[in-house]
């Protein structure tokens, strides 16, 4: 059997109480509202010859009501964490409700429990023109299956956006839940903190030192004469790679932490092909071709390392820039950031970017084409 239905904390756990009387929810049904447009009820059926606290052969009756046509779901958790629970989803175009395991995030890792751990009796899924309604009866102790205790759980719930199973964005969350009282708390989602140091750390890495460098470089006429521009160009990059490497190591250590599968989605496998392209830029600046003595002509292999230099860095810098919103967005999805918070930051983002890039690209090309002139 798994584990515990009541198990100890995460450290990054912070609860926020819940509103709503407590009830004997082994004598009517309880009402949790999970989210504006998204009721959960439920009661416990406590067979004569035990008791609520011993409750064998209990069974659980629950109504999951969303306000909207869409797939619905309930779920069983151990961690507060999607992998590794188990699920009860709606359907309602194929008028479906059956258990689930959650193998991980991707719509292919969430499978049918096998035909014979289909047990749940009373279901029915509907949709009455305003909203989406699940019922059904589930075993609360089944061999083999994560328990449902008649005192403290973590469930999990989600909704998507259509009746199509698939991605439920930011309609979902956790909840600790005492079934017996129908007091309820929600379970923040952990590591917040880690996956908020990689943020800013990547923008630092990406936002900051790395188009200063190239600033560095195309800018150096506002420079002091001498090798000041190039002090900075290989500090800026350096600090950057510095700052990327712990980046990549966070994201691995903590996507192993969570049991999520690693290069998955096109977040971790651009960063994954960044780290390796970075690394080699890095590499080629350690070992580029010597410059030229002055009144000495550039070797075809130096004129090919600066070519392939400066691609290399517009492609990264490019990806970076890229990468970073979509790791805005990916937060945002993860820790339930509100669609104005989430847009105001993405408008200072592209801001700042756009300011970085116009640097770049203006005053780049406004030196290049005067140093053009004068010779």
């Amino acid at each position: 059997t798994k584990a515990s239905p009541a198990p100890t904390p995460d450290p990054d756990t912070v609860p926020v109480p819940a509103t709503g009387p407590a009830k004997d929810c082994t004598k009517e049904f309880c009402d949790n509202q999970l989210s504006p447009d998204y009721l959960l009820r439920y009661q416990i059926n406590v067979p004569d010859g035990t008791t609520a606290d011993v409750c064998d052969g209990c069974t659980i009756s629950m109504e999951m009501i969303y306000s909207g046509d869409a797939w619905v779901s309930v779920a069983f958790s151990t961690d507060g964490q999607m992998i590794g629970s188990e699920a009860v989803i709606g359907l309602p175009g194929d008028n479906k409700v059956e258990k689930y395991n959650l193998g991980g995030k991707s719509d292919s890792a969430v499978l049918p429990m096998p035909e014979s751990q289909q047990t749940l009796s009373d279901t029915s899924i509907e949709f009455n023109g305003e909203q989406t309604i699940m019922k059904f009866t589930k075993i609360m102790k089944e061999a083999g299956e994560i328990e449902i205790s008649s005192a403290d759980n973590t469930f999990l719930w989600a909704h998507g956006l259509s009746d199509v199973l698939g991605y439920h964005s930011q309609n979902r969350a956790s909840i600790a839940l005492n079934l017996s009282s129908g007091a309820s708390e929600t379970v923040a989602v952990p590591n917040k903190s880690a996956w908020l140091a990689h943020g800013i750390m990547a923008f630092f890495a990406w936002g900051v030192f790395v188009p200063f460098a190239v600033q560095s470089s195309l800018l150096r006429d506002l420079l002091p004469k001498g090798p000041l521009w190039y002090k900075l160009h290989r500090g800026l990059n350096s600090t950057a790679f510095a700052f990327f490497a712990v980046v990549f190591v966070i994201a691995v250590a903590f996507t192993s932490k969570e049991g999520a599968t690693h290069f998955n989605n096109k977040h971790q496998k651009m960063g994954l092909a960044m780290f390796i392209m970075a690394a080699f830029q890095v590499s080629g600046g350690l070992f580029r071709p010597h410059v030229p003595e002055e009144g000495q002509e550039k070797s075809l292999v130096r004129k090919s390392w600066e070519v392939g230099h400066r691609v290399l860095g517009v492609t990264l810098l490019a990806c970076g820039f890229w990468q970073m919103r979509e790791g805005i967005a990916l937060y945002a999805i993860k820790y339930s950031v509100s669609e104005s918070g989430e847009g105001s930051l993405g408008i200072a983002y592209w801001v700042w970017i756009g300011v970085m890039t116009a640097l770049i690209v203006l005053g780049g090309g406004y030196f290049k084409l005067k140093n053009t002139t004068a010779k």
